[in-house]
C-alpha cells in the first residue's frame, strides 16, 4: 500500500472534514438576563469533498511515455480531498491529490479576516523518461559514473567488442522527480499596510538523459549517459505594502539561490583503461554552477487627475557565481594548462523598470503607456586559457570567455476608440532597442505596428480582429565573430538577423440562442529573413478551428471543436572545409520542414438526467505529422554516387483519449462511481526508432542507453467512493 507517512498529512486535511461529520455542535444555550449580546461568529459556510478507492492500471507499450508526468500505477488511491470552513472571523481550507503517489499535491490556506493569511503547498512533479534503458556505467556516487575494469582492460587489448560488452549493460530507470514546497503569508499590520513573505523551495534529484563525445584511438565515439542530478532552488520575496484608495507604495528583497550538490559528472571511457596522448580514460563534464540572485525591489501606483493612473516597478539586483573552475583536462598523459584563476567571480548586475500610465481622457478613449527598461551587464573578470579539444590534445592557442551582456529598451504606446455600442477600434506601437555585446549585431531595433477592431457587448455575437506588422533591423555588423568560429560570411543568427514578421488573427462567437454558442478562429503570420544568406530564411504558420457548444436542456451539455496547424520553415547550408570549398556555391543545400497539427475534442456531460446520476464522457485526438525535404543546386557537386542524397522518411505521432465518469448518489452527500480511460499514443520517427538505436547502440561509433521513441496504449479504471459535506 502507497499510502505511507504522507497519510498523516491527508489525516490533518481531512480533520476539520470528519470533525463535521461527526460532531455536530450542541444548540447554543440562551444568554443571562442582562447580558451585553454578542456578535454572531458561527459558521458563515463548511463543505468539503473525499474520494477514495481502487485503481486498476494496464499499459502495453512504453510505461514511461504514458507517466512521463504524472503516477498512475495500480493500487489504493486517496484524491480530491477538499475541507473548507468559513466563520465570519476565520477561513480554513485544505486539499489532498494522489496521496502516497509520486505527482502527490498538498495544499493547505488559513485566514484570519482583516488580520492575516498564509498558504502553504508541496507538489511532487515526476519525470519519467524510459523504463528500459541500460549502461555500462555504473553510478558510483558523488556525480562518478564507472565501467568495470576488467571490460576497459579488454576491449582496450581488443580481446572484448564493444558490442559484445553491451550485453553485460546494467538496466536502470531513467527518471527524475521535482519537488515544490512553496509557503506565503500575508500580515496585515495597520488598515493600509500589509507585510508579505513568500518562500518557494524546488528540489530535484534522480537522472537525465545527455550525450558526451570521447576519443579513442584511432578514432572516437559518443555515449549516452544516465547523468546524476541533485540540485535546488529556494526563492525569497519579502516586503512590505501600503495601500490606500489614492495609491499603492511597496518596497522588499526578491532572492534566488541555486545550489548543485553534482557539479561535476566524471564517466568511464569504456574503450580505454589508460590514458595515452591520443585519448583518455575518463571525461569530466561541468554541470549547471550554484550560483545567487539578490535584488531590491520596489512598485508604485497613483491615481492622477482626469481618470488616469500611473505606476511603476523596479528592480536592482546582482547575479553572482563563484564556484571552482574544472581542470582543463581529465587526461593524465597530457600536460594540462595552468588555470588562471581557481574560481570563477562571474558576476552581473542586473536592472529592470517598468513604467506605465493610463489614461480614459474621454467617455470613448482609453491611452496606454509602457516604457520597459533591462540591462544585465556582464562583470565578469576576464579569462583565458590554453585550448583543450576534448581530453585528446592540448590545440595550442588560447581561448577567453565572452562575457554577454544585453540592455533593452522597449516603449508601448496603444489607444483605443468606442465607435460605438459594439464596437471598438484600437491602434498600437512598440519600439524596441537592444544592445548586445559579442554578438554579430551590436545592436538591433525593431518597430511593431498593430491595429485592432473588437465588437463586444452583443449578445449574439463577439468578435476580435487584430493584425501586426514588424521590422527588425541590425547595427554595427562584426563579421569578424563569424571568421573567428569558422561561419560563412554570410550567416545570420536568427534571433538577430534582419527580419520582417507579420501576423494576423481574428475571433468569432456567435450565440443565436440561449443554448447554443458556436465560436471559430484563424491565424496567420510569417517570418521573413531577406538579408540572411545561412541560416533559418523563412518561418511561416497558420491555424484555424472551429467549435459548437450545446446545451439544449440543465441537464444536457455538449461540446466539439477542431484545430488544425501548420508550420512551414527554410534553411540554408553549405558543406565546406577551409580553402577553395568555402566559398563555393556548388557545395550549398537547404530544407523544406512542414509540420502540420489536427486535434479534436469532444464532450458530452449528462448530469441528473437519469435519476440520482451524472455521467461525463469525452474524447480527443491530437494527430500530428512533420516532413524534410532536402533540396540541391543542379550543379552541386558534393552529394554524388554512393553518397548521393536520399530523403528522410516522414515523421509522425497521433495521441488518442477518452474517458467515462459514471458517478450515482446513494444519497445526497454519497456516492459511488466508476471512471474508465483509455490513451493510445503511436509513433514513427527516425530520430530515435529502433533502426537507429539499435544498430548505433551495437556498433563503435555510439553507445546508445536504449530509448527511444516508443508506442504504448493504456487503460485506467477508478472505483471510487465519494463523501460530500
Amino acid at each position: 500500500m502507497r499510502i505511507t507517512s504522507l497519510s498523516t498529512a491527508a489525516a490533518f486535511l481531512l480533520l476539520p472534514a470528519l470533525g463535521l461529520a461527526q460532531q455536530p455542535p450542541p444548540p447554543p444555550s440562551p444568554p443571562p438576563a442582562g447580558a451585553t449580546p454578542q456578535v454572531d461568529l458561527g459558521v458563515v459556510r463548511q463543505q468539503g469533498r473525499v474520494d477514495a478507492g481502487f485503481r486498476a492500471s494496464s499499459v502495453a507499450g512504453d510505461q514511461a511515455r504514458f507517466n512521463r508526468f504524472q503516477d498512475l500505477r495500480e493500487g489504493p488511491f486517496l484524491s480530491g480531498i477538499r475541507a473548507e470552513r468559513e466563520t465570519k472571523r476565520w477561513f480554513f481550507l485544505g486539499e489532498a491529490h494522489n496521496v502516497g503517489y509520486r505527482d502527490q499535491r498538498f495544499m493547505g490556506a488559513a485566514e484570519s479576516i482583516g488580520r492575516f493569511k498564509v498558504r502553504f503547498e508541496w507538489d511532487q512533479i515526476p519525470l519519467f523518461i524510459s523504463g528500459d534503458t541500460r549502461s555500462l556505467q555504473q553510478d558510483l556516487g558523488n556525480g562518478v559514473l564507472g565501467v568495470d575494469d576488467g571490460i576497459q582492460q579488454a576491449i582496450q587489448a581488443r580481446t572484448l567488442t564493444l558490442a559484445d560488452a553491451m550485453a553485460s549493460a546494467v538496466p536502470f530507470d531513467m527518471r527524475s522527480r521535482r519537488h515544490v514546497a512553496a509557503f506565503d503569508m500575508t500580515y496585515m499590520a495597520a488598515r493600509d499596510v500589509d507585510l508579505r513573505l513568500r518562500v518557494k523551495s524546488t528540489g530535484r534529484a534522480g537522472r537525465h538523459l545527455q550525450s558526451f563525445a570521447l576519443a579513442n584511438s584511432p578514432g572516437g565515439f559518443t555515449q549516452e549517459l544516465g547523468i546524476p542530478i541533485d540540485d535546488r532552488t529556494t526563492d525569497v520575496r519579502m516586503g512590505v505594502e501600503w495601500a490606500n484608495a489614492r495609491g499603492l507604495l511597496s518596497a522588499g528583497i526578491d532572492a534566488s539561490w541555486f545550489t548543485n550538490h553534482i557539479p561535476t559528472v566524471q564517466f568511464d571511457n569504456p574503450q580505454r583503461f589508460t590514458d595515452i596522448s591520443a585519448g583518455a580514460s575518463k571525461g569530466l563534464a561541468v554541470m549547471w554552477p550554484s550560483n545567487s540572485l539578490v535584488s531590491l525591489v520596489a512598485a508604485g501606483a497613483y491615481k492622477l487627475p482626469a481618470r488616469t493612473r500611473a505606476t511603476a516597478n523596479i528592480s536592482i539586483g546582482r547575479a553572482t557565481q563563484n564556484e571552482p573552475l574544472a581542470a582543463p583536462t581529465s587526461n593524465t598523459a597530457l600536460v594540462a594548462p595552468t588555470l588562471m584563476r581557481g574560481t570563477a567571480e562571474a558576476a552581473a548586475d542586473v536592472v529592470s523598470m517598468v513604467y506605465g500610465l493610463n489614461s480614459r481622457p474621454a467617455e470613448r478613449l482609453w491611452l496606454n503607456a509602457r516604457y520597459r527598461y533591462y540591462d544585465y551587464a556582464n562583470k565578469t573578470q576576464h579569462y583565458e586559457a590554453t585550448r583543450v579539444i576534448g581530453d585528446w590534445t592540448v590545440a595550442g592557442g588560447t581561448a577567453e570567455n565572452e562575457p554577454l551582456s544585453v540592455r533593452r529598451h522597449t516603449l508601448d504606446l496603444d489607444s483605443s476608440f468606442s465607435a460605438s455600442r459594439f464596437a471598438v477600434l484600437g491602434a498600437g506601437y512598440t519600439r524596441e532597442a537592444a544592445a548586445r555585446s559579442f554578438r554579430i549585431f551590436e545592436d538591433t531595433t525593431e518597430d511593431i505596428f498593430r491595429v485592432t477592431a473588437d465588437s463586444t457587448g452583443n449578445a449574439f455575437v463577439t468578435a476580435r480582429l487584430k493584425y501586426e506588422i514588424a521590422d527588425r533591423k541590425g547595427s554595427g555588423f562584426d563579421g569578424h565573430l563569424l571568421e573567428e568560429v569558422s561561419e560563412q560570411p554570410d550567416m545570420r543568427h536568427f534571433d538577430v538577423a534582419n527580419r520582417r514578421r507579420t501576423r494576423a488573427t481574428g475571433s468569432v462567437t456567435v450565440t443565436p440562442v440561449a443554448w447554443i454558442n458556436l465560436s471559430g478562429s484563424i491565424a496567420d503570420g510569417r517570418d521573413d529573413y531577406a538579408d540572411t544568406g545561412f541560416g533559418l530564411r523563412d518561418n511561416r504558420n497558420r491555424s484555424y478551428g472551429i467549435g459548437v457548444d450545446l446545451m439544449p436542456m440543465d441537464t444536457v451539455m455538449m461540446g466539439l471543436s477542431y484545430l488544425r496547424e501548420k508550420y512551414t520553415a527554410n534553411q540554408y547550408s553549405r558543406t565546406s572545409n577551409p580553402g577553395a570549398q568555402f566559398l563555393d556555391p556548388n557545395r550549398d543545400w537547404w530544407i523544406d520542414s512542414t509540420d502540420r497539427v489536427e486535434t479534436v475534442v469532444a464532450s458530452l456531460d449528462l448530469l441528473r438526467m437519469f435519476p440520482n446520476t451524472d455521467i461525463r464522457l469525452a474524447y480527443d485526438v491530437s494527430d500530428g505529422d512533420a516532413t524534410y525535404v532536402y533540396g540541391l543546386r543542379p550543379t552541386q557537386t558534393v552529394f554524388t554516387g554512393a553518397a548521393s542524397l536520399q530523403q528522410l522518411p516522414r515523421l509522425s505521432n497521433r495521441l488518442t483519449g477518452g474517458r467515462a465518469d459514471v458517478q450515482y448518489f446513494l444519497r445526497q452527500d454519497v456516492a459511488v462511481g466508476v471512471v474508465y480511460r483509455f490513451e493510445d499514443y503511436a509513433v514513427r520517427d527516425f530520430a530515435l526508432d529502433a533502426d537507429t538505436v539499435t544498430p548505433l547502440a551495437a556498433g563503435t561509433s555510439t553507445i546508445y542507453t536504449g530509448y527511444m521513441y516508443r508506442p504504448y496504449t493504456a487503460h485506467t479504471a477508478w472505483l471510487r467512493l465519494t463523501y460530500l459535506w
